[in-house]
C-alpha cells in the first residue's frame, strides 16, 4: 500500500499591503518573488491583487513545507515559484536545493488555491509526501 502524509497551510495577505510593497519596497519584492512572478504581476490590470494572492500562496506553501522537511532546512522564497497557468489557475513549482530536498523525500510540488475578496487574498497550500517508513521514504 502506498502510504501518504500531507501538510496544509493557509495565509491571508491584504491587497493594501501588496500595494504598499509595489509603491515603496521593490527590494523586499525582489527577495520574495522571482522575475517571472514579478513580470506576471506587472502584466495584470491590478498587480497588487495578483501580488497579494501569490505572496499568500508562497507563504502558505513555505509553512506547509516546513512541517514536512527536516528541521532547520530553510525555504528560500525564490526557489518556490507560483505562476498562473494559461487557464488562470496558480501552479507552484520548486527549484534549486528545495527541489532536490523534496525529490529526495518523494514529495510532490505544493498545490495552491487563491481567492481574492473584500480587500484580501487568501491562499491554501497542500503538499503530499510518502509517510515515514512507507514506500518512497
Amino acid at each position: 500500500m502506498d502510504e501518504k502524509t500531507h501538510a496544509t497551510d493557509s495565509r491571508l495577505v491584504l491587497i493594501s499591503k501588496a500595494q504598499d510593497l509595489l509603491a515603496n519596497d521593490s527590494y523586499t519584492l525582489s527577495r520574495l518573488l522571482t522575475p517571472a512572478e514579478l513580470a506576471q504581476a506587472s502584466a495584470r490590470e491590478n498587480p497588487a491583487e495578483y501580488l497579494a494572492g501569490h505572496l499568500a500562496a508562497k507563504a502558505a506553501a513555505a509553512d506547509a513545507l516546513a512541517r514536512l522537511l527536516p528541521e532547520g532546512l530553510a525555504v528560500d522564497p525564490l526557489e518556490l515559484e507560483t505562476l498562473d497557468a494559461p487557464s488562470g489557475a496558480p501552479v507552484c513549482t520548486v527549484h534549486g536545493s528545495l527541489s532536490a530536498a523534496m525529490a529526495a523525500r518523494g514529495m510532490s510540488a505544493p498545490r495552491v488555491s487563491i481567492t481574492n475578496e473584500a480587500g484580501a487574498a487568501l491562499a491554501i497550500a497542500v503538499i503530499v509526501a510518502p509517510a515515514a517508513g512507507g514506500e518512497g521514504a
